[in-house]
């Protein structure tokens, strides 16, 4: 563990950097912003990311023109933000990905905000209307700028807003034929209702949209091409960190739900992508693996070369690979491998995301008990990147709340108590450093001085899984407190309206809070073989609420035998001493199970 941090800019520039040249780029930071408002210079805002095509287009053919050049450099201060780098920016302007542009008044207020790449001439023409609206005072705030926190806590009961998000889940799924796989919530939120409900309809939309994804996997290298559009089939030859640990843990849940040998060949592919292309020599993974290769001929495309075999590709090299190590997608990854473990047993996942735990660990996670983002790293060195990668060492909502589920993940398959207190850590950091203590709710990141400070709704909503679930293990009411007010104090309508389809994080907050947590205690000597074989029918079972451990507070009574008691806040099983017994035990705490009903309703 890392025992201290320089708090500032962790600022480097690789060779090829034009951070001095053309467009005189800056940071997203407070001095920027009262620079901008000094001199009433417009601001102009581009975010993207390394893996984005789109993004490399607009560098190399918009940024690089010298008309753009001169009217940005001219009236603009102009601002470049690494989504990935700095995914407090990145999660504020992901409805505009990516890349995302958008223009501000010297004071900061957006008048302005499109997605994607734009040709010069018509990026000319933008410049231009906003120029020439700042010099006749006619810029309006832009209706459709990020929100900011809300002022006032929701104060719907939970299974109302519930019943809001299954609403605007399953008319995400519906006819669906074709999408962005970057998420694995959604399709977890369905999967979970399907397991506690014993709700049909949302089973099948999950399986369609699952089997449809598996069009998207790589069948030669392995991996989850990012996108598809139109038709499953018609991939976007770019393969990002987050849709492999999308994929490793949808098809974790979905085999253990259902049986389909095809979902454990998914993780099969999944896995054989990440290690033989994605690993770090310390068994991290890079973010992402670009749709381009300065070796290909001229006339071949990228899905030219994605139809050849293994042999052929080779002939032409390795498609460019993005090798910063970001934590909060590494956790994603992490978690996706402890699941991938649970459904197959097979123990080189779980030994996967233990050494890329420790290592990130043992690298980043910093005194105070945050886990840094990002650090430079000597496999940057020969990368040709488009942004300029700064970070500042801050501790970031999106990777302490990904990173403190990867830990209970980790506690909960292996028993080993690194995790719980690394979690722990995590979990008084977080709501040290980044919690409102008026209202509830965490912040993207701690206060800089710049404007549009918020509380982002799927941080906010893992933040509360993590919480709860953290809170039930560690019987510590603080915790679950702080998971409920996070929930209160970012799901406003107007976030949930805003946010719309991109809603599955709290989703499965709601889910797990309305329905209560499955808690697998074992009362027992741990060297004891059947105090294992307990602990290891627990880790089997497909329960996405659970917890697992050897319970030592002295709540249960000792007996001759090793038991596992399951209970939540409103039942106990009866002690159980065979393994065989804990899923027939486990079901018990399904709603179907309870009253026979398929409405996804929980009993009063």
């Amino acid at each position: 563990m890392i025992k201290q941090v320089t708090l500032g800019l962790l600022a480097f520039t690789l060779a090829n950097s034009w951070a001095n040249e053309g467009i005189q780029w800056r940071e997203w930071s407070a001095s920027t912003f009262a620079e901008a408002k000094a001199k009433n210079r417009l601001i102009l805002i581009n975010v993207g990311h390394e893996g984005c095509t789109a993004c490399r287009f607009m560098e190399e053919n918009t940024f690089s023109n010298s008309e753009v050049i001169e009217l940005v450099n001219a009236n603009f201060i102009a601002i470049q933000v690494d989504s990935e780098a700095r995914p407090d920016i990145g999660e504020r302007y992901s409805d505009w990905a990516w890349p995302a542009n958008a223009f501000m008044r010297p004071d900061g207020t957006q008048v302005l905000a499109f997605a994607g790449s734009r040709r010069p001439d018509r990026y000319i023409k933008v410049l231009r209307e906003v120029i020439d609206g700042h010099a006749a005072g006619t810029l309006t705030p832009d209706k459709l700028a990020p929100y900011g926190a809300a002022q006032v806590p929701e104060s719907a009961p939970f299974s109302e807003l519930r019943d809001q998000v299954r609403a605007l889940q399953d008319n995400t799924f519906k006819d669906k034929t074709s999408g962005v796989f970057e998420s694995a919530e959604p399709l977890r939120h369905l999967l979970l209702r399907s397991y506690v409900y014993g709700d049909s309809d949302a089973q099948d939309l999950a399986k369609a949209t699952l089997d449809g994804h598996l069009q998207q996997l790589d069948p030669t290298w392995g991996g989850m091409y990012y996108a598809s559009f139109g038709r499953w089939s018609n991939t976007v030859a770019e393969k990002r960190l987050e849709s492999q640990a999308a994929a490793l843990q949808v098809y974790a849940d979905a085999y253990q739900l259902m049986g389909d040998a095809q979902y454990k060949d998914a993780i099969d592919n999944v896995d054989n992508y990440l290690t033989t292309f994605m690993r770090s020599e310390q068994g991290t993974f890079f973010a992402n693996q670009q749709d381009r290769m300065a070796t290909l001929p001229s006339n071949m495309t990228m899905d030219d070369f994605y139809a050849l075999g293994d042999k052929e590709r080779r002939r032409y090299g390795i498609p460019t690979i993005d090798h910063a190590i970001y934590s909060d997608v590494n956790a994603r990854i992490i978690l996706g491998y402890v699941m991938a473990w649970e459904a197959t047993g097979n123990q080189a996942y779980l030994d996967t995301a233990s050494r890329a735990a420790k290592h990130l660990l043992d690298e980043r996670q910093t005194g105070a008990g945050w886990i840094i983002q990002f650090m430079p790293g000597a496999a940057l060195a020969n990368d040709q990147r488009i942004h300029v990668l700064t970070d500042k060492a801050v501790p970031y909502l999106r990777t302490q709340v990904h990173f403190g589920l990867a830990l209970m993940a980790l506690y909960r398959a292996t028993g080993e108590v690194q995790w719980r207190q690394a979690a722990g850590r995590v979990a008084n950091a977080l709501i040290s450093e980044l919690e409102d203590p008026e209202l509830g709710g965490f912040y993207g990141v701690p206060d800089d001085g710049t404007p549009g400070r918020r509380k982002p709704l799927e941080d906010n909503a893992a933040a509360a899984q993590f919480l709860y679930l953290l809170g039930v293990l560690e019987k510590a009411d603080r915790y679950r407190v702080a998971a409920e007010r996070a929930i209160r104090a970012s799901a406003s309508p107007v976030a949930v309206r805003r946010e719309g389809k991109i809603t599955g994080n709290l989703a499965m907050a709601l889910e797990t809070i309305t329905a209560g947590y499955v808690e697998f205690s074992v009362v027992g000597d741990v060297s004891d073989q059947r105090t294992q074989g307990l602990l290891q029918a627990g880790r089997g079972v497909f329960e996405p609420r659970k917890i697992v451990h050897i319970e030592s507070t002295g709540r249960y009574p000792q007996r001759s035998a090793p038991a596992m008691y399951i209970c939540n806040d409103e039942r106990c099983t009866v002690p159980i001493f065979e393994p065989d017994e804990v899923p027939v035990q486990a079901r018990l705490f399904t709603y179907s199970s309870i009253s026979g009903s398929t409405s996804g309703s929980r009993p009063d």
